[in-house]
This record gives structure tokens, C-alpha cells and sequence, in this order.
């Protein structure tokens, strides 16, 4: 299993749970065979990178057509995302199965008035500059009592990839989806946080 628990680190820790285990046989010739499972590349090496795309980490959200203080919404941040990525078979094909969740934490704008706060989100396989696929996901963040700050956890994101070398070479982000507005505030305030 390839521990996906950063954030933004170039690389994650690897622990494998996959044993190879060799078959003994008789004596004779076959002691003398090479052991071609001792010697075959780890599936999970092909893991690619999981992380949360820096310039769509935090998003500010405001009442429309203003940008002041006063009518400011919300401003939610995807704090961290967790999970792991596995060696499985399915249908006699070896397969990666990439698994995470995203942990979002929003607060309670002057806007807001404690209204719930939903938000769109996605995940993207990348190779390069080039996107492959994309898929949009929504959350939605509730506040209660007089909280100011409110976090929840995505629903589980599962994706499934051959166990080649080509899949190493992939890159899954995932970020708010945002407007062209709320991306230039973004990186006009990069130290936005709830």
C-alpha cells in the first residue's frame, strides 16, 4: 500500500503490502531456475502522485458582484487528503487501485449568517501539462450553533489504473473549481485561510 497522506511533499512514503512469496519446488533442475517473481519491478513502484493543486487550494467566496470584506461569504481551504494506493487483480488484469479522501475546513464569513456553504471541487489524472480525465465533485460544509469554523471529509475518490510503468508517470490533482474572479484573488491573497 503507498501511503498518500501529504499534501504538497514531491513524494510519498511507500509500504508494501504484498508479499512475494517463492514456491518451493523439488530438487533437481528447478533449483537452479531464476526466481523471475524475486526479480520483477514492485507493481506499486507505478503509483503516481496524488496532491492537492497548490493555486486551487483555497477558495474566497463572496455575495455577488462585490469583493469587500463585509460580503465575504466563506473562504475554505482543502487542508489535507489521505489515502493509499494498491495492487489488486481484477478480471485477470493487474491493477492499481488509487484511493483517497480530501479534509476540507471552511469558516463563517460576515456574509454568511451560518448558512450552509457548498462547494465545488474536482479531481484531475494529469501527464504533464495534458488532462486526461477530470471529474467534478461537490461538498457541502454546515455550521452549527455559532460555530465559526466548520471541516468535513469528502466521500472516498477511487480510481483504477493499469499496474504499468506508464502509470507512474500520471499525476492526480485535485483543487477547488473556481472562477476566473476567485483564482485572481487567490493568487492576489495567497495567504487567505479560514
Amino acid at each position: 500500500m503507498k501511503d498518500l497522506r501529504s499534501v504538497l511533499l514531491p513524494a510519498a512514503s511507500l509500504i508494501s503490502l504484498l508479499s512475494l512469496a517463492a514456491c518451493g519446488g523439488g530438487g533437481g533442475a528447478d533449483q537452479h531456475k531464476p526466481d523471475l517473481a524475486a526479480n520483477a519491478p514492485d507493481p506499486l513502484n507505478f503509483c503516481p502522485q496524488v496532491a492537492v493543486l497548490q493555486q486551487a487550494q483555497t477558495v474566497t467566496l463572496f455575495t455577488p458582484g462585490r469583493s469587500d470584506v463585509a460580503s465575504r461569504l466563506s473562504t475554505a481551504q482543502i487542508t489535507s487528503l489521505s489515502g493509499a494506493c494498491a495492487f489488486k487483480k481484477k478480471d485477470k488484469a493487474p491493477l492499481l487501485e488509487v484511493k483517497f479522501t480530501n479534509n476540507f475546513l471552511a469558516d463563517n464569513g460576515p456574509a454568511n449568517n451560518g448558512q450552509p456553504v457548498t462547494l465545488p471541487w474536482f479531481v484531475a489524472i494529469t501527464q504533464g501539462s495534458h488532462i486526461l480525465d477530470k471529474k467534478e465533485y461537490r461538498i457541502t460544509l454546515k455550521f452549527n450553533g455559532n460555530m465559526s469554523t466548520t471541516a468535513a471529509t469528502s466521500k472516498p475518490v477511487k480510481i483504477d489504473l493499469p499496474a504499468t510503468p506508464d502509470s507512474a508517470k500520471l499525476e492526480i490533482l485535485t483543487g477547488f473549481e473556481m472562477t476566473p474572479e476567485q483564482l485572481s484573488y487567490a493568487a492576489a491573497h495567497p495567504n487567505a485561510a479560514p
